[in-house]
């Protein structure tokens, strides 16, 4: 799964996004969003909803009922659940991170990135909710690999950056880019601090 990311956008990359952004979101939306630092459920970020173009978005579906908000989606079954099957056509989008975060069963915390902390785009989806402030985005996971299944199972779909385009505006390769999602990420714990390890597959 994938219940933390972080960001840390160069000033020239922050200005390219609140520029795309102001364009897309009313002046309240721009307040709420949170550009650095490690990101939470809830959190309002910038993100790609199409080429260019970012807009806040906040992390979690709600359910009527339900206190805490759906963060992932798994991707073998996002097209069958009717939650996820209008946005998964619809209203893909991207989450550009510089890595995330996952804990393993003694509870100790890694930190996953790739080589050099490349951008990451994450694969998602989106919706708009009745009285939401901005639109809601979930992230798609899949099966981890190789050495990342001894610390979780799950690990986030990461778009490789020469199919970004595709993930968010070309219907018929949906799963073709799901297929070729990237797993060459390193990872090191975050308390005691380790060095990387690449992930082996």
């Amino acid at each position: 799964m994938c219940g933390r990311f972080f960001t840390n956008f160069s000033e020239a990359e922050l200005r390219d996004i609140f520029k795309s952004a102001e364009q897309q979101a009313q002046p309240d939306e721009m307040t709420l969003m949170k550009t650095a630092g490690e990101i939470f459920p809830t959190d309002t970020v910038p993100i790609l909803s199409s080429p260019e173009t970012y807009r806040p978005m906040q992390w979690g579906f709600m359910q009527e009922g339900k206190k805490q908000p759906i963060i992932n989606a798994r991707s073998e079954s996002v097209f069958g659940r009717p939650m996820f099957k209008t946005p998964i056509q619809r209203h893909r989008c991207l989450v550009p991170c510089h890595g995330f975060y996952e804990w393993d069963k003694r509870k100790q915390k890694y930190l996953y990135h790739l080589a050099g902390n490349d951008l990451m785009y994450l694969a998602a989806i989106w919706r708009i909710e009745r009285g939401a402030r901005c639109p809601r985005f979930t992230i798609l996971t899949r099966d981890a690999v190789g050495d990342l299944w001894e610390i979780h199972d799950r690990m986030p779909v990461i778009v490789p950056k020469e199919l970004a385009d595709t993930w968010l505006m070309e219907n018929s390769r949906i799963a073709e880019v799901i297929r070729q999602a990237r797993t060459d990420v390193e990872y090191e714990r975050v308390s005691p601090p380790a060095e990387p390890r690449r992930c082996l597959i």
